[in-house]
């Protein structure tokens, strides 16, 4: 028996072994950033590193993304639009790591649906989309104490980098016990479009916000969006005709209820109304 529980103890050891090291390997590799759900978010933190031409740059939710893929350029316009559960500290992030890279912009725009400024790092997703790519220390400077509040309050934080943890879809459960006063406008979406519209000035280059095509059944539950958030947090001139922009669409539209079925019917409207800034005045 005792022969049986020491192979029993070796064989766990050896495996977990050979799965951390097979796990370094992809992570040394960067494959896992190719198959993990959530991949479209390393591809937007690879892109933003990177020197280009473009003058455009857009930001997003998966449906900004699915309007404008961030892989690819979009000719003009170069997108990091990826996935909401990054928070608005994500996509500074990438905004600051386009702009530390050199890059030289004219228009930000943020293409968001109207319910994803409500994440304030409390969801389930927040674990696998937001701590494995961006809780490390080349972008913890970044963080506000309200980001750090909010990320001690996640189970097993400090363990979202151990290797066989970030090289797999692992999360632990979570389910956010925090109050919620806001309907529109979470605090940490408050502080980083704060944040973007103090780049947008040291940098002098536009800020617009757009939203995307949204599911007519959900309009009753936008209408009821507190819209003093706006104004109260100094954003008035940043969500200047956002809501009326909302293209309202029948539900056949939508294959879950929020992302496009045929966004590409929508992207050219796009790029003529909404992102042709000889048109905005």
């Amino acid at each position: 028996m005792k022969k049986f529980i020491l192979n029993t103890i070796l064989f766990s050891f050896l495996a977990f072994f050979f799965i951390e090291i097979f796990s370094l390997g992809l992570i040394y590799t960067n494959i896992y950033t190719y198959y993990l759900p959530g991949k479209e978010i390393y591809q937007s933190i690879s892109k933003s590193k990177q020197k280009k031409n473009t003058k455009k740059l857009l930001l997003g939710d998966s449906v900004g993304r699915q309007l404008f893929p961030n892989s690819s350029n979009n000719n003009s316009i170069n997108s990091l639009a990826c996935n909401q559960a990054i928070g608005m500290v994500g996509h500074f992030i990438l905004l600051n790591n386009y702009i530390n890279s050199g890059n030289e912009i004219e228009t930000v725009f943020l293409v968001f649906t109207p319910f994803s400024f409500r994440n304030n790092l409390d969801q389930k997703y927040t674990f696998h989309y937001f701590l494995k790519p961006f809780y490390k220390n080349e972008f913890s400077n970044l963080f506000t104490e309200n980001v750090n509040h909010q990320i001690d309050k996640i189970p097993f934080k400090d363990f979202c980098r151990v290797p066989h943890i970030l090289a797999t879809s692992w999360a632990p459960h979570f389910e956010s016990m925090d109050k919620i006063n806001y309907t529109f406008l979470s605090p940490i979406s408050v502080e980083y479009l704060n944040k973007i519209k103090q780049l947008s000035v040291k940098y002098k280059f536009n800020l617009i916000i757009l939203p995307t095509p949204t599911n007519i059944n959900k309009k009753h539950l936008i209408d009821k969006l507190d819209r003093k958030e706006i104004v109260n947090n100094n954003l008035t001139d940043e969500f200047k005709n956002y809501f009326e922009n909302i293209i309202y669409l029948d539900s056949t539209y939508f294959s879950d209820g929020t992302h496009l079925i045929n966004p590409k019917e929508f992207t050219e409207y796009y790029k003529l109304n909404l992102l042709n800034t000889s048109r905005i005045h």
